[in-house]
C-alpha cells in the first residue's frame, strides 16, 4: 500500500514538474505567411523545440492577412518572400499600415542580394534561408528582446515629454522669473523672466550672456556665486543690481542652481523683483535711525555713532566734541500753545542746527527738547567758535505764535573727545552735567509736576533720566500689559529661602500635574474660520487660585527648571490638541517656550515622538519664542527652527517690533507667524506714527511670505485699524480671556472680513 502510494506521489510530481515548465514558458503569438504548410509547421517545431509554446495561424494572401490582423495581436510575424499575388513586401506594408512595431521576418528558400537589401530597407528585421531553420529561434529571440526595449523606450518618452510638458507649464505659469543658460549663453525663458527685463520674446534674449544683465558694480559678486556652484556648498540666494534692456535698475534676489536639460549640463536662475522690499526695508531701517519729526538721528543711532567715533579716536589719535543742547522754553510752549505749536519749534530748532553745523556734523534729538551734535575734525579754536556761534544764533531767533514770542535759547554742554575719554557711557554723562551747570537759576521753584533735570551720579546711566513730554511716541515706556493674555518673565530677586519653597512647589507641579493650561484664541480677520488658540500655562495655588507664569517663572530659570516646565507643557498641549482633533475640530496650539529649549536638542525629539504617538499632523503645532531669545542665540534658533520645520510643525516669533532691524535678520530663518509686541497695539488708533511703523512692519512681512498677528487687541476701535494695515490675524482679551475652555466660536468671526468696504465692526463697541 505504501509503496503504490509512493508511485502516486512520484507521479504526481512529474505532473507537477510538467504544469511548472509549462508555466514558465512564453505564448508566441505567431502570424506566418507562406503557402506550404509543412514549411509552417518546420518553423513551429523549430521554435517550440527552442522552448516558446506557439500559437500560430497561417496566411497566403492579403485578405486573410488583413483579416488576422484585425483580429488578433500578434508578437512575431514569419512571411515567405515570394507568393502567388502576395509576398513579403505587401505583407510588410499591411504591418505599417496598421502601425505595428512587431518583428518582421522574411522565411524563404532562396533570396537575390537586390531583393534583400529591399525589403531590409522596407523595413524587415531579418531574412532567414529555410534551409538555415537552426537561425530561426535566436533571430526571433533577439527581435522580441528588441520589441520590448523599443516599447520600454517609447513608454519612457512619452512620460518623459509629459514630464516635461508639465515642467514647462509650471514654468510659464510661475510668478518667479526663470531662465537657462548654457556656457553662460540664455536658452531659455519663461515669460515672466522676459517681462521683468523688458525683452519682447527668446528670439531677442538668446545668445545674450546673463552676465549682461548684472550692473557691473556687481559682477565680481556674481561671478563669485558662480564659482561656487562646483563646490560642496552652493551659493544661496543673492540680491544683485540688475540691468533691463532699456537700462533701468531694480534690485533682484538671484538663486543659482546646476540642472541637466535635454541631456546638456545648465545653470538655472531664478529671480525676483525685490525693488519693493529693498524700499520697505530701506524705511524701516531709516524708521529706525531716525527721530520721526524732525528728520534727525534719535538717541539709539547717535549712540552707536559715538561708540564709533571713540574708537576711532583712540585709533589714529584725533579728536571729535560732543555738543549737548537742551532748550529752555519748549515745556512753556507745550503748556501755553499746546504741543503742535511745540512740534514746529523743535522743527525750527532741527534746521538752525543743520544750517549752523554743516552737513558733516551728525545731528540727533535726543530726547523731548534735548539735541546733540558731533564734530569732526575740530581743533579747540573751531569747536568754541562753532558752539559760541550756535548760541548766539539762537539768542537772536525767536518763536511766535498765536500772537505770542518765545526765545529759542537754550544751554550747550560740550565735551571735546580723544583718546583720554573713556566710555560712550562717561562721555554723555559729563556732556549731560556741562549742560545742566551752564542752565541759568530760575528764582521761580519748579513745579512739582515738571520732569526735573538732575545730576546722575557717576554710575547712573544717562539713558534711565525721565523723558519730556514731546518725546516720539515709539520711545515711550510701554504700558504694563495684562498678565491673562501672555507668559512675563518678570526679573524678580530669588532670595534662598523663597528658592527652597518654589523649587518644592514647582517641583510637585511637575511630578503631579499641578499646572494648568489656559487657552486664548487667534482670530483670522480675513473670514477664514480655522480655529487657533494660544497656550498659556498656570500654576494651581494653595487656596485653589491660579497663579500667572509671570509670577513663577524667573523663579523656574534660577532653578534650572525651564526645560522642564516646557517639556510638561509641550506634552499636555499635545494630549489636549489630539483629544480636539478626535472631536473633529482641526485646531492648531501656538505654544510658547523658554530661551532654554532653544538650546536643547532633547525638545525636538521629544516632540517628534508625542506628535508620532498621538497621531496628529505636526502642521497644527506651532512653536513660538520671544525675538530677544532669538536675537540673544540667532544660529541656535535657526537650528532649532529648522528641525522644527523638518518635523512638520510650524514657528511663531512672539513680541516681534521693539527692535525693527530684527525683520531683517529673521528673513532667511523659517518662521511663518510673527506676533507683534503689545506695546506697538495700544493706543493704535490714535497714534499715526505708531500705525506708520506698523505699515512698514506688516508690507515686508507680506513680502517674506509671513504672517503677522496682533495681539492684546482690547477695543473694537482698533479692529479698523488693523484690518486696515493688513494685519492676518487678532488676538486679545476683546475676543476671550483665556481659560480652560476651548469653546470659542471662529465661525462666528468670519463677517470680520470684508471684500466690499469698511469691516462691520470698525465703529462697534463689544
Amino acid at each position: 500500500m505504501s509503496t503504490c502510494y509512493s508511485g502516486l506521489q512520484g507521479h504526481a510530481a512529474e505532473i507537477l514538474l510538467v504544469i511548472e515548465g509549462f508555466v514558465d514558458k512564453k505564448i508566441l503569438r505567431l502570424l506566418i505567411v507562406d503557402d506550404s504548410p509543412d514549411d509552417t509547421e518546420l518553423a513551429v517545431a523549430g521554435l517550440r523545440k527552442a522552448g516558446y509554446m506557439i500559437k500560430n495561424q497561417r496566411v497566403q494572401d492579403l485578405a486573410s492577412m488583413q483579416a488576422a490582423l484585425d483580429k488578433g495581436a500578434w508578437d512575431v510575424v514569419l512571411s515567405e518572400y515570394t507568393l502567388p499575388h502576395f509576398g513579403a513586401q505587401l505583407a510588410l506594408d499591411l504591418v505599417k499600415r496598421a502601425h505595428l512595431d512587431i518583428p518582421f521576418i522574411v522565411v524563404t528558400r532562396n533570396i537575390r542580394d537586390p531583393d534583400l537589401v529591399k525589403i531590409m530597407r522596407s523595413g524587415a528585421h531579418d531574412v532567414v534561408l529555410k534551409g538555415q531553420s537552426a537561425r530561426l529561434a535566436p533571430a526571433v529571440e533577439r527581435e522580441l528582446h528588441m520589441a520590448e526595449e523599443r516599447r520600454k523606450y517609447q513608454k519612457m518618452s512619452l512620460a518623459l515629454n509629459e514630464v516635461e510638458n508639465k515642467n514647462r507649464v509650471i514654468i510659464e505659469g510661475s510668478r518667479e522669473a526663470i531662465c537657462y543658460c548654457q556656457d553662460g549663453m540664455h536658452i531659455d525663458a519663461n515669460k515672466v523672466f522676459l517681462e521683468m527685463f523688458g525683452y519682447q520674446d527668446l528670439s531677442e534674449l538668446e545668445g545674450i550672456p546673463f552676465l549682461n544683465l548684472i550692473d557691473k558694480t556687481d559682477h565680481v559678486r556674481f561671478k563669485d556665486g558662480l564659482r561656487k556652484l562646483q563646490s560642496l556648498h552652493p551659493p544661496s540666494p543673492q540680491e544683485f543690481l540688475a540691468t533691463k534692456k532699456d537700462g533701468q535698475h531694480f534690485h533682484a534676489e538671484v538663486a543659482i542652481s546646476s540642472i541637466v536639460l535635454n541631456g546638456e549640463n545648465c545653470v538655472q536662475f531664478v529671480v525676483i523683483d525685490v525693488s519693493k522690499r529693498k524700499a520697505v526695508e530701506n524705511r524701516l531701517q531709516y524708521l529706525n535711525q531716525h527721530d520721526p519729526l524732525t528728520g534727525l538721528y534719535n538717541r539709539h543711532h547717535f549712540t552707536q555713532e559715538l561708540t564709533k567715533v571713540l574708537e576711532k579716536v583712540k585709533k589714529d589719535n584725533s579728536q571729535s566734541a560732543l555738543l549737548y543742547l537742551d532748550l529752555n522754553e519748549l515745556k512753556e510752549i507745550n503748556d501755553t500753545l499746546g504741543h503742535a505749536a511745540g512740534d514746529r519749534l523743535l522743527l525750527k530748532i532741527a534746521r538752525l542746527f543743520r544750517d549752523k553745523l554743516g552737513d558733516t556734523a551728525l545731528l540727533a534729538r535726543f530726547s523731548g527738547d534735548e539735541f546733540t551734535a558731533l564734530l569732526h575734525g575740530m581743533s579747540d579754536g573751531q569747536i568754541k567758535e562753532a558752539v559760541a556761534s550756535l548760541l548766539s544764533t539762537l539768542k537772536e531767533t525767536t518763536f511766535s505764535e498765536s500772537g505770542k514770542t518765545f526765545r529759542c535759547d537754550g544751554t550747550i554742554g560740550v565735551v571735546v573727545i580723544n583718546k583720554d575719554s573713556e566710555s560712550t557711557q562717561a562721555v554723555l554723562n559729563k556732556a549731560y552735567q556741562t549742560c545742566l551747570g551752564n542752565h541759568p537759576v530760575k528764582p521761580a521753584p519748579i513745579p512739582v509736576a515738571t520732569l526735573e533735570k538732575t545730576t546722575p551720579p557717576d554710575d547712573t546711566p544717562l539713558f534711565e533720566m525721565p523723558e519730556p513730554a514731546n518725546i516720539p511716541a515709539l520711545k515711550k515706556a510701554p504700558i504694563p500689559e495684562p498678565p491673562v493674555t501672555e507668559i512675563r518673565r518678570p526679573a524678580v530677586h530669588v532670595t534662598s529661602a523663597s528658592a527652597a519653597d518654589w523649587e518644592a512647589r514647582l517641583r510637585t507641579a511637575l511630578n503631579k500635574d499641578g499646572f494648568e493650561l489656559a487657552y486664548q484664541p487667534i482670530v483670522n480677520l480675513h473670514g477664514d474660520p480655522a480655529e487657533y488658540f494660544e497656550v498659556l500655562l498656570r500654576l494651581a495655588g494653595r487656596n485653589g487660585e491660579l497663579i500667572h507664569a509671570g509670577e513663577f517663572m524667573s523663579a523656574a530659570e534660577h532653578l534650572g527648571l525651564l526645560g522642564s516646565i516646557d517639556r510638561w507643557v509641550i506634552h499636555q498641549s499635545i494630549q489636549s490638541l489630539a483629544a480636539l482633533h478626535r472631536e473633529g475640530r482641526q485646531a492648531s496650539f501656538f505654544v510658547n517656550l523658554s530661551p532654554t529649549s532653544l538650546r536643547e536638542p532633547e525638545i525636538i525629539t521629544m516632540l517628534q515622538k508625542e506628535i508620532t504617538a498621538s497621531r496628529i499632523k505636526p502642521q497644527y503645532m506651532v512653536l513660538e519664542a520671544d525675538e530677544p531669545a532669538i536675537l540673544e542665540n540667532p544660529t541656535d534658533a535657526a537650528m532649532f527652527m529648522q528641525a522644527v520645520k523638518r518635523i512638520g510643525c510650524r514657528f511663531s516669533v512672539d513680541n516681534f517690533g521693539n527692535n525693527l532691524s530684527a525683520l531683517h535678520r529673521l528673513r532667511d530663518m523659517p518662521v511663518d507667524f510673527l506676533k507683534i509686541a503689545g506695546s506697538l497695539i495700544r493706543n493704535l488708533s490714535t497714534d499715526a506714527l505708531t500705525r506708520t511703523s506698523l505699515k512698514a512692519i506688516i508690507d515686508l512681512a507680506k513680502a517674506m511670505n509671513k504672517q503677522t498677528i496682533a495681539k492684546f487687541v482690547e477695543r473694537a476701535d482698533d479692529l479698523g485699524v488693523l484690518w486696515n494695515l493688513g494685519f492676518d490675524y487678532v488676538q486679545g482679551n476683546y475676543f476671550q480671556q483665556a481659560d480652560a475652555h476651548t469653546d470659542y466660536a471662529f465661525a462666528d468671526e468670519t463677517t470680520l472680513a470684508s471684500d466690499t468696504g469698511t469691516p462691520n465692526w470698525a465703529n462697534s463697541s463689544r
